[in-house]
């Protein structure tokens, strides 16, 4: 059987069209080291100004890195207590670059989210109950929709 050439190029558009529209895989943020290692946050943007800077919260951000370690589909899924601090949660996870992990050659695109700590107790201290009040306000910002509860993941803001 013989194509046509506008057969051809419709083939060629609709492969690629499908290529392009990859569905990222949806992971735990544990497991995102196995696809992707974070390279840069860029800078973000901190407010002067505004409710509950200070309180001690949490931000739970979803996004998708994509196959050139970019993020997109930004969104703020949580913050505990409600403030001012979700700005710069999702700043940071819009700036944020990713290179590809050494099994992760394909450069699959993944679905993910990551949860910030603002305002917690250290999370090296030695104190038990600063070491719990941590736990207590990260376990808030935890989605369910990506499997297992994740371990601690801190983005470091410059």
């Amino acid at each position: 059987m013989r194509l046509s050439s506008s057969r051809l190029l419709l083939l060629a558009a609709v492969t690629t069209v499908s290529s392009a529209a990859e569905k990222p895989q949806v992971i735990p943020p544990e497991r995102l080291q196995n696809y992707w290692l974070l390279a840069d946050t860029g800078s973000p943007m901190m407010p002067n100004s505004g409710k509950n800077l200070d309180a001690p919260s949490c931000a739970a951000v979803s996004y998708v890195v994509e196959k050139d370690g970019t993020t997109s589909h930004v969104k703020l899924e949580k913050i505990v207590p409600d403030g001012d601090l979700a700005k710069v949660a999702v700043s940071v996870v819009s700036n944020m670059h990713f290179a590809a992990a050494p099994q992760n050659q394909g450069k699959t695109p993944v679905s993910t989210y990551v949860v910030m700590p603002f305002n917690l107790p250290n999370a090296n201290s030695t104190n038990v109950a600063d070491r719990a009040q941590r736990a207590r306000a990260l376990d808030a910002c935890h989605l369910d929709n990506y499997g297992s509860a994740p371990k601690e993941n801190v983005v470091p803001i410059r």
